[in-house]
């Protein structure tokens, strides 16, 4: 891929609720923008619950104004992938702690 492409990288598992976060390349410490991607992605009780445990790899490009825009969520759940996409596109973070107009990856376990 492009030299812009950078990695989210996580330096620990972010535990929130039934989501964490885990390292793809652990060069830099985002600790509150990986907590805050998991806040977004707690589940309420209308979504059901998982049969097994998915790890799910998420790409997304943080656009020139802030928000999150899904670019991929690697799954074969296609309601999963669809829950992803939902919760995470168009919101704003409010940790400056990534640059716009990059793509990042981050993996996602759920529990």
């Amino acid at each position: 891929m492009k030299k812009s492409i950078v990695l989210l990288v996580i330096a620990a598992m972010m535990n929130v609720t039934f989501v964490s976060a885990k390292v793809l390349d652990p060069r830099k410490s985002y600790a509150s923008t990986a907590q805050e991607l998991s806040s977004f992605l707690v589940p309420s009780a209308s979504v059901g619950t998982l049969e097994n445990e998915e790890v799910v790899t998420v790409e997304f490009l943080l656009t020139l104004t802030g928000d999150i825009v899904v670019i991929n969520a690697k799954t074969e759940n296609e309601d999963l992938s669809e829950y992803i996409k939902e919760k995470l596109n168009y919101k704003k973070l409010s940790t400056n702690e990534l640059t716009p107009g990059h793509r990042y990856k981050f993996e996602v376990n759920f529990k």
